[in-house]
């Protein structure tokens, strides 16, 4: 109530000369005279010199209060002279850590895998593979005894993720690997230098791969905001592949010609080149192959010859007439369960905490590169325990 008591004083120091200027004063007067005189400065003798300045209104506060301190915005930190600074990325980190997160995720991943033609061809003298890039067999390939390529394998599953914290994730996983490739003639390392190519083998290949396993991967943030956290990293896993599906193989035999409409091509099976063609090395009936039948009704053939040729086309062959040769076979080499080793390079956007979007890339049966999306929910468990690898604030 500073106001009112400093108009008071006003008026009562005014007063004197308020009354010398318009004649005999009130009642009482005269003391307020003396009163004033008393407390009236000598401008000559007094020390103090007069203001102008008055008291601040009432409506502006007292100035024992402080206004709030600005918010500083996520991301910024105030140094000791009140200036806003940019959080280095090492200070973000460490705050991303020690929050609460939601450590568990369900999610579903998929991709392609390609087994390229150059760790084959370590085996093999010729063969087909599904290598994700139409039919086009390049020089590179074919000089390492690609014949045909056509299809693309992949890969599809679902996953559980545990993130025991921001940087390293337990995934275990559960899916199905397609791994087919087109039908070819595949002939063992080295036996066309021995043999020709008459030992080669109509192979199909229609297989499939129910996978189980689990993956440790770590990844380091390398940008984190409040809404989105962006990791690279890596690791590996271990599982188990059930096989499905299977091989079968047909002996193309010794002496292998050609036959196309109706007609034996002499002389044109000659080297690896030409079993690209199954008009030009065609499956023919060999009653000395082992499992052969005794004798052969060529005319339930789906193209009926004398000499007991398949049916085929340039890419394929008519399997019901391999199938009454009494030699067409499924290997039974082919284990039915198989160790995975799982080697991947990932990284993985996390939106809100809440939806990861992963991009992986790696080896276990052969390349492969695909991606996944995961929902993260639990939070509630971080708050149980450790919530990151870093101390907590």
């Amino acid at each position: 109530m500073r106001l009112p008591l400093t108009l008071t004083l006003t008026s009562w120091l005014a007063a004197p000369a308020l009354a010398a200027a318009d004649g005999p004063g009130l009642p009482g007067t005269g003391a307020l005279r003396l009163a004033a005189a008393a407390v009236e400065p000598d401008p000559e003798t007094s020390p103090y010199e007069p203001t102008s300045s008055k008291a601040p209104d009432s409506a502006e506060g007292s100035p024992a209060e402080s206004e709030p301190e600005p918010e500083v915005p996520s991301g910024l930190v105030s140094d000791d002279a009140g200036e806003v600074e940019e959080a280095s990325l090492e200070q973000e980190r460490a705050h991303a850590r020690t929050r609460d997160f939601n450590r568990h995720g369900v999610g579903v991943r998929g991709g392609i895998v390609v087994i390229p033609t150059w760790i084959l061809s370590r085996y093999l003298d010729a063969h087909a593979n599904a290598l994700c890039r139409g039919g086009s067999v390049g020089n590179f390939a074919a000089d390492r005894g690609l014949l045909k390529t056509k299809g693309c394998n992949f890969y599809i599953g679902g996953e559980y993720t545990y993130r025991q914290s921001r940087i390293l994730d337990i995934v275990a996983a559960v899916g199905y690997q397609h791994l087919h490739t087109p039908d070819a003639y595949w002939l063992d390392k080295g036996q066309s230098a021995l043999n020709g190519v008459g030992g080669a083998d109509y192979t199909e290949i229609k297989m499939g791969i129910v996978f189980l396993q689990a993956d440790f991967i770590a990844r380091a943030p390398i940008v984190v905001r409040d809404t989105v956290e962006l990791a690279l990293g890596g690791g590996g896993g271990l599982g188990l592949g059930i096989m499905t599906g299977g091989i079968w193989q047909t002996p193309l035999g010794d002496a292998p010609r050609g036959f196309s409409d109706g007609t034996v091509r002499q002389n044109s099976c000659q080297n690896v080149g030409d079993l690209a063609d199954f008009t030009r090395c065609t499956p023919r009936w060999d009653p000395t192959e082992p499992g052969s039948v005794d004798t052969l009704d060529t005319t339930t053939l789906s193209r009926p010859n004398a000499d007991g040729y398949a049916n085929c086309s340039r890419d394929r062959c008519n399997t019901g007439d391999l199938n009454k040769f009494g030699y067409r076979r499924k290997q039974t080499e082919v284990p039915p369960v198989i160790p995975v080793v799982n080697l991947v390079l990932s990284a993985r956007i996390i939106i809100k905490d809440v939806v990861g979007i992963t991009i992986n890339g790696g080896w276990n049966t052969g390349f492969y590169f695909g991606g996944g999306l995961t929902y993260f929910f639990g939070k509630e468990f971080s708050k149980q325990g450790r919530s990151g690898p870093a101390p907590a604030n």
